[in-house]
């Protein structure tokens, strides 16, 4: 509820309801979604117990019964990623090892996984949020290990088919690559047209092969071109082909993606003698011919990625010194670091705060090198510190060769004259940021053309928005609607758990320095598929889903689709006579007891969570164990008022009202799940046990069940490490101090009013009362401080759930008073079908018999029961549920009684006076007489009575059957 305006009678209140992610009408809740997902996330129901899927039902008997999706903001490391490539959703396939799936949601993107998976920046790991526990996820190698274990080329992808309109693309690097790839999905037929002999651009001549096989380039051009994309080689854009030359061939668009080619000189002395190579030029002939002449003193200029591959490479040809020469220090150098690392480890010398100041050279040819030493000053446009020369520090160098790499530029000569198209101060092609479109009408550019050298990954994402400007272009749409949506100023994440531990992430594998000399073989290996599936579980999945589409695949009846996916919170405004609030509690949490150790211990469970331990649909089964190592207890105690009756460490200075009640409970059933003796001990302040047949159940614990109370508060719980048994030190009521060990420590914890609900109360005006409940009056306990609004439950003050029962009732009726004048004013009949004639029809009768999670399937043998059921008389049909009560067997039962033309039901389960009504209600929607219906109690009639002795229970549960039956049949209402 976000706000509530107006008075008693007619209030107006905005709701805020969050989507659902899935159409709950044509979900059948079979859970195929959750089956498939892959995100694992503790199961608030279990207590973080258990694990969950991001796809999910938060319990069997969860109504509406339909499943939910889970999400939160985009990922981090998705927004940080310049193509905004679904990195959880790769991530998390890599984990389940379905690596053509982590390739299918990469192509969404980008068409280069391999490529991108070697050379990519990879600044979505700068966003991972597991760096804040330990070091970010591996996610540039995780892409690279789906892309080397399943063949691009073998993905199908749907592309729409092709129109008339062509677009011509000049440049065959990443932007012109990806702009081909995303118009060819849109159904556009596109021709690159590329200067060089070999398609690539920069990914093939500006990137040696020992950090980009060649192989892994031309399958993923391949992939490309079987889309229908047409590259030309040796076709350069100039004076034999300019733009306005493909206009008359008939293209209707032009992207222009030729790149950043020409290398930055130096402006020193010496530069055009002999021995002075441009970085890129060096790569260029390197990587088109193979080989390239290679000094023996090698001096490289730069401090970027092209100087660090052009030093590699010269180590790599035979130089026998390489020497880089950088201005600044290590810590501004571009380079990565760990480029930087693997250069020294293959023996290249880098020099840091020095600069050329002269290329030495006799007879025309290099033969030395004059710099001078640096020293760094404040910071320029670029945020690193300026380099300032430090004075008569001169020095000189021995080398025979010279390469500059400190930088490149476009070549825009052969668009010079192009009417529209603007160059920047920085000699790159002036576009629009967001539609990438030119000044001339047509003509798009992108790439390092656009933006200068800058990354791959920030290419493709150029290449990916043109192409959408350009089919908006060709369809006569807006250029700009609906781009750029807005990323969220706070974003919502998954909360990091406290208790996530420390999980160190995976070494790749390196080529051997050794073999690397005199050849280009790759040298980072990748993982092992072993390795990379561990390193992808390290993912915190900090949006929950990871928007897969697993589940759009596996659903069946199409509740989850990519539209369901994209659905968004909505506001509701409805308009109301009176509001009751009965917003519930929150457990206290314990972890503010530091010395319980609660968050650090396993063996130290809440309440809450020993009774799911205890629940037959719970994350054991019912199955009495401990967390730590799942061994049975043989010793259990629970430790009273934690987060209540306390002021020194949560400032609860009330009583909770149901812990004292609840540890007996927990104690008496322990007892009663446990296989052999166990000893219970509650350690209490006093027993409050005030309600109906209160103390005599606490009585009956103490003298029957042999639970031991002692009164005493305990301050710390120690641990042993090599048992995981716990210790408590406490003082008897005589005086003594007394040592005791614990299997299984259970802590009483409190009820208190969450954030949220106090949140809401402040919105609405209420008054709260000390404890940060409702504040109410002692003849008015559900009337709250402002008029019209009624509250019932814990958040009126801490209360057990027959009281909570009454409140609700009275909250009710004080709801109803305000609202009596328009009474049946607004009541709708349920429409039922027209109820059919079975007089004359034998009788078919169908068998529902129910396990109630193990109250009954725990002792009698159901499918036992269930076989013999259908031996009987007019029995057609028969099975057995887990909860045949929940939600999604109803509708089950519904479909069947229509499949089988069942005239006549019998259920075998529990609480008939609570569930009768809900199968007759059953029955009526497929037509039935509410009547012809019957039930066996056969979970308080046997399986508790004759909970000793399966065997009896169940013949007993066959006999309740038979019986059920048989009245079933003479049934004539």
């Amino acid at each position: 509820m976000e706000s509530l305006s107006g008075v008693k009678g007619n209030f107006r209140v905005t709701l805020r309801k969050t989507p659902r992610y899935i159409d709950a009408a044509k979900c059948t809740a079979c859970g195929d979604c959750a089956k498939v997902c892959p995100v694992q996330l503790p199961s608030e129901y279990d207590q973080g117990l258990a694990m969950r899927r991001a796809a999910y039902k938060k319990y069997a008997q969860a109504i509406p019964g339909a499943y939910a999706i889970q999400k939160a903001d985009k990922a981090p490391c998705r927004l940080a990623c310049p193509a905004g490539l679904n990195v959880q959703g790769y991530v998390q396939m890599v984990k389940e090892g379905k690596y053509r799936e982590a390739l299918q949601i990469i192509l969404e993107d980008l068409p280069l996984p391999g490529v991108l998976g070697r050379i990519c920046p990879h600044g979505c790991e700068e966003a991972c949020r597991r760096a804040e526990k330990d070091e970010p996820v591996a996610i540039r190698d995780l892409k690279r290990l789906a892309a080397d274990r399943f063949d691009v080329r073998q993905i199908p992808v749907a592309c729409a088919p092709f129109r008339e309109e062509k677009v011509a693309i000049i440049g065959s690097g990443p932007a012109g690559l990806s702009a081909a790839y995303h118009l060819a999905r849109k159904g556009v037929r596109s021709t690159i047209y590329e200067a060089l002999p070999r398609p690539g651009g920069m990914l093939r001549v500006g990137i040696p092969e020992h950090r980009l096989p060649r192989r892994v380039l031309d399958q993923e051009i391949e992939f490309i071109t079987g889309l229908g994309v047409e590259i030309k080689t040796n076709t350069p854009l100039g004076p034999d082909l300019t733009v306005e030359d493909l206009f008359q061939q008939r293209y209707k668009a032009v992207y222009l993606a030729m790149g950043a080619h020409k290398g930055i000189e130096l402006g020193i002395p010496g530069e055009k003698a002999q021995g002075v190579r441009q970085g890129v030029e060096f790569l260029r002939e390197l990587n088109l011919n193979g080989s390239v002449e290679i000094g023996k003193k090698v001096a490289v200029i730069g401090g970027g990625n092209v100087a660090i591959d052009v030093a590699r490479s010269a180590v790599r040809l035979g130089a026998g010194e390489v020497q880089i020469i950088y201005r600044r220090t290590r810590a501004e150098m571009p380079a990565w670091e760990e480029e930087r690392a693997a250069a020294e480890a293959e023996g290249v010398k880098i020099t840091y705060l020095s600069a050329p100041q002269e290329i030495l050279t006799e007879e025309g040819r290099v033969k030395g090198l004059r710099c001078i030493r640096m020293k760094l000053g404040e910071p320029d446009s670029s945020g690193r510190r300026r380099p300032i020369p430090i004075p008569g520090s001169e020095y000189d160098i021995e080398v025979d060769q010279v390469i500059p790499a400190v930088g490149q530029i476009p070549d825009l000569s052969a668009v010079e004259d192009l009417a529209g198209l603007s160059v920047t101060r920085w000699g790159t092609a002036e576009v629009d940021t967001v539609t990438y479109a030119t000044g001339r009408e047509g003509v798009f550019a992108g790439g390092d053309l656009q933006t200068g050298p800058w990354i791959a990954i920030g290419a493709v994402a150029a290449g990916r928005e043109a192409a959408e400007s350009i089919v908006r272009y060709l369809e006569g749409r807006d250029l700009a609607e609906g781009r750029k949506p807005p990323s969220p100023e706070h974003p919502v994440y998954r909360p990091i758990p406290e208790e996530e531990p420390r999980k160190k992430r995976a070494d790749i594998s390196f080529l051997p320095v050794k073999e690397r000399l005199g050849n280009f073989n790759e040298v980072e290996l990748g993982y092992e598929e072993s390795a990379g599936q561990q390193e992808a579980g390290r993912c915190l999945n900090c949006g929950y889903c990871c928007e897969c589409y697993q589940c759009v695949a596996a659903c069946g009846p199409h509740a989850v689709t990519l539209e369901t996916h994209a659905q968004q919170p909505q506001t509701v405004e409805l308009e109301v006579g009176s509001v009751i609030l009965a917003p519930g509690f929150v457990p206290f949490d314990p972890s503010r007891y530091e010395t319980y150790h609660y968050l650090h211990h396993p063996n130290i469970v809440t309440s809450m969570e020993f009774e799911r331990l205890l629940s037959a649909s719970g994350p054991t089964l019912g199955h009495l164990v401990r967390p730590s190592d799942h061994k049975e207890p043989r010793k259990i105690a629970w430790l009273q008022c934690v987060g209540s009756r306390d002021i020194n460490r949560c400032d609860h200075g009330y009583c909770s009202s149901v812990c004292c009640m609840y540890a007996i409970k927990e104690a008496v059933i322990a007892k009663e799940h446990a296989k052999g003796d166990l000893d219970t001990a509650i350690f209490f302040m006093d027993m409050r046990t005030h309600g109906k047949d209160f103390e005599r159940y606490y009585n009956s614990a103490r003298e029957k069940h042999g639970v031991r109370f002692i009164r005493s508060r305990i301050h710390t719980i120690d641990s042993l490490a090599d048992t995981g048994d716990l210790v408590l030190r406490y003082a008897a009521e005589t005086g003594e101090l007394v040592e005791e060990r614990f299997d299984l420590v259970v802590l009483s914890v409190g009820l208190e009013t969450s954030k949220d609900t106090l949140e809401l109360a402040a919105r609405l005006g209420l008054a709260t009362s000390e404890g940060q409940f409702c504040k109410t009056l002692p003849f008015s306990p559900v009337h709250t401080s402002r008029d019209g609004i009624y509250v019932c439950g814990v958040f009126q003050g801490p209360k057990d759930i027959p009281q909570s029962v009454t409140e609700a009732s009275a909250a009710a009726c004080a709801a109803a008073v305000d609202l009596s004048r328009g009474r049946w004013t607004q009541t709708r009949t349920k429409q039922l079908p027209e109820e059919l004639d079975v007089s004359n029809l034998e009788p078919r009768i169908g068998v529902f018999v129910c396990n109630c999670g193990t109250n009954i399937g725990g002792i009698v043998n159901v499918p036992a029961v269930a076989d013999y059921a259908a031996t009987l008389p007019h029995v057609v049909h028969v099975e057995h549920n887990l909860f045949t009560c929940a939600q999604d067997t109803q509708d089950r039962m519904k479909s069947l009684i229509q499949e089988h033309r069942l005239n006549r039901v019998v259920v075998a389960a529990c609480s008939p006076r609570t569930h009768e009504p809900l199968f007759q209600e059953t029955l009526q929607a497929c037509g039935l007489n509410k009547f012809l219906f019957e039930m066996a109690n056969i979970r308080n009639q046997d399986s508790w009575v004759h909970s000793s002795d399966p065997a009896s229970a169940t013949d007993k549960a066959k006999d309740l059957v038979r019986m059920a039956v048989a009245r079933a049949a003479l049934l004539k209402p």
